[in-house]
C-alpha cells in the first residue's frame, strides 16, 4: 500500500511542511545546512507551506469517443471526487463512472454513457470535488472540447514556406486548416522529400493538437527569431518543434503526412519561383496565391515587400480569391504594377476548360507585336486554374510600362483550335 509518493529530482532533497504532503514537488526545495543535508535531524527549510486553493482543471482529453480525460494542477482526493453527479456534459452525456488514476492522482477518467459525436462542440462543468488538502471546487468551472474529424488529402495545406531565411534567421513552414472540419494533428509529420526520393520527416505533436477551421499554424523551430525578422507574425500560431527538415535554398518538396502515413499536402518549390526583380531572395518567403487552388508552382508567389517579405500566422499578401466567372478566360487585374509593394504585383490568366484534354499556349506581345514573353507553352490544362505573368519578358527583365497582348491558343488532339486576346497593362513609376 502505498503511504506518500513524490517525483524527485537532485534538487528536491528536503520536505518544507511535514503536516501538508499533498502538494508534492512544491512542498520540496534543496537543504540549505552546509553539510548538504539534515539526516536524523530536523529540516532546515521546515516552514508553513499550507495549500488554501482549490483544484485547477488544466486540460480535457478526448480518449476515445466514450471516455473523456480530465487533468487537475494537483493531487485530488480519490474517495471523494469519483461521485459522478460532480461531472456534468452538455449536450447531455450522462457520465456513468469515475476513475481517479494513480499514482498520482491528477487525473481523472469519465466513462460516457454515450458515444460523442464527430465536429461536435462540448462542454465539461466540473464542481465540488475535493483536492488531497481538502479544498472544495465550490465555483464551477467549464472546459470546451470537440472530437475531431477526419482530415482528407486537401484539408490542411502548405500556405507558406521560408526555405532561404537571411543571416541569422530559421525556416519556416506555415499550414492551414481550410476545410469546416475539427482536426488533431497528433502524430502528423512535416517533412521534405529528398532527390533519392527519401522522406526526412518530424513529428508535429505527440499530443492532442487541434487545429480549428480556417487556423494558422506556423511550424518552425525558433518562434522568437522568426518573430523578431517578421514582427508582424501571430506569435498564437506558432509551434515550435525541435528540429525541422532540411528545405534546400535551390529546391525541395514539403509534405504533410497525417498520423495513419497518409500524405495531405505536397508543394515542390524552388528558388526560380520568386519574383525577378527581387535582388536577394533571403528571407523572402513563398506564398499561396489561393487558399483553395492547387498545390503547385503557379499557385505561390514571394511575400510582398510592405509586410516584410513574409507574413507567419497570417492572411498572405499575395492572396486572390478564386474567380466566379463562367467564361474560358479572364485576366485579373488587368493593371498591375511589377514592383514587390504587394499590391496587384502580378496579374492572372484564369481559365475554365469547356472540354477535357485541351492544351494551352501563352504568348506575350508588346503593341509593336514583338515577342516580350512565352508565358505557356503545350500545357494540359485542368477543368480550371490559372497562369500567371510578373511582368519580366524572355530575359528574367521588368517589361516597360505600357500595354501588351496576351495571345492564347487553346486546341486538342482532335484539332480543334480556339484563340484569345487579351489586353493588359505594366504600371509603375514614370
Amino acid at each position: 500500500m502505498v503511504v506518500n509518493e513524490i517525483y524527485y529530482v537532485c534538487l528536491w532533497p528536503v520536505f518544507i511542511d511535514l503536516q501538508n504532503p499533498c502538494v508534492s514537488g512544491n512542498n520540496w526545495v534543496a537543504s540549505t545546512n552546509p553539510a548538504g543535508g539534515t539526516p536524523g535531524k530536523e529540516n532546515s527549510v521546515k516552514a508553513s507551506n499550507p495549500d488554501n486553493l482549490p483544484p485547477v482543471l488544466q486540460q480535457v482529453y478526448i480518449k476515445n469517443n466514450a471516455t473523456l480525460t480530465l487533468t487537475f494542477n494537483e493531487k485530488l482526493d480519490s474517495a471523494q471526487s469519483v461521485l459522478p453527479a460532480f461531472y456534468k456534459i452538455s449536450p447531455e452525456i450522462a457520465v456513468t463512472k469515475v476513475t481517479i488514476l494513480s499514482p498520482d492522482f491528477t487525473t481523472v477518467e469519465l466513462a460516457l454513457a454515450g458515444n460523442l459525436q464527430a465536429g461536435q462542440t462540448y462542454q465539461v462543468t466540473v464542481a465540488n470535488i475535493r483536492d488531497c488538502s481538502g479544498n472544495i471546487l465550490a465555483t464551477p468551472v467549464q472546459a470546451t472540447f470537440i472530437l475531431p474529424q477526419t482530415a482528407v488529402a486537401g484539408d490542411v495545406v502548405i500556405n507558406e514556406i521560408l526555405f532561404n531565411p537571411r543571416s541569422g534567421g530559421v525556416d519556416f513552414v506555415e499550414i492551414v486548416n481550410r476545410s469546416n472540419k475539427y482536426i488533431s494533428l497528433q502524430n502528423w509529420q512535416v517533412g521534405n522529400i529528398k532527390a533519392d526520393t527519401a522522406l526526412d520527416a518530424r513529428v508535429l505533436s505527440q499530443v492532442p493538437l487541434m487545429v480549428a477551421p480556417q487556423q494558422y499554424l506556423v511550424l518552425t523551430t525558433r518562434p522568437d527569431i522568426v518573430q523578431q525578422h517578421y514582427p508582424k507574425a501571430k506569435p498564437e500560431t506558432f509551434l515550435k518543434l525541435s528540429s525541422l527538415p532540411s528545405f534546400p535554398d535551390e529546391a525541395g518538396t514539403v509534405v504533410i503526412i497525417n498520423a495513419e502515413k497518409q500524405e495531405i499536402d505536397r508543394v515542390s518549390y524552388h528558388e526560380d519561383l520568386h519574383f525577378k526583380l527581387i535582388d536577394d531572395v533571403n528571407g523572402v518567403s513563398l506564398e499561396r496565391i489561393r487558399l483553395d487552388g492547387p498545390s503547385v508552382a503557379s499557385n505561390f508567389h514571394s511575400a510582398a515587400t510592405n509586410v516584410g517579405y513574409a507574413t507567419p500566422g497570417y492572411r498572405n499578401s499575395q492572396v486572390q480569391e478564386a474567380n466566379a466567372t463562367a467564361q474560358v478566360f479572364t485576366i485579373e487585374p488587368k493593371v498591375f504594377t511589377p514592383d514587390g509593394d504587394g499590391d496587384r504585383d502580378f496579374t492572372t490568366i484564369n481559365y475554365a476548360a469547356a472540354k477535357n484534354g485541351m492544351v494551352a499556349n501563352i504568348t506575350v506581345y508588346d503593341t509593336a507585336g514583338r515577342l516580350i514573353k512565352r508565358l505557356v507553352k503545350n500545357e494540359l490544362l485542368a477543368n480550371q486554374g490559372f497562369f500567371q505573368w510578373d511582368g519580366t519578358n524572355s530575359q528574367q527583365q521588368k517589361a516597360p510600362i505600357g500595354y501588351y497582348v496576351l495571345f492564347i491558343e487553346l486546341f486538342n488532339m482532335q484539332g480543334n483550335v480556339q484563340t484569345f486576346k487579351e489586353t493588359v497593362v505594366v504600371g509603375g513609376k514614370l
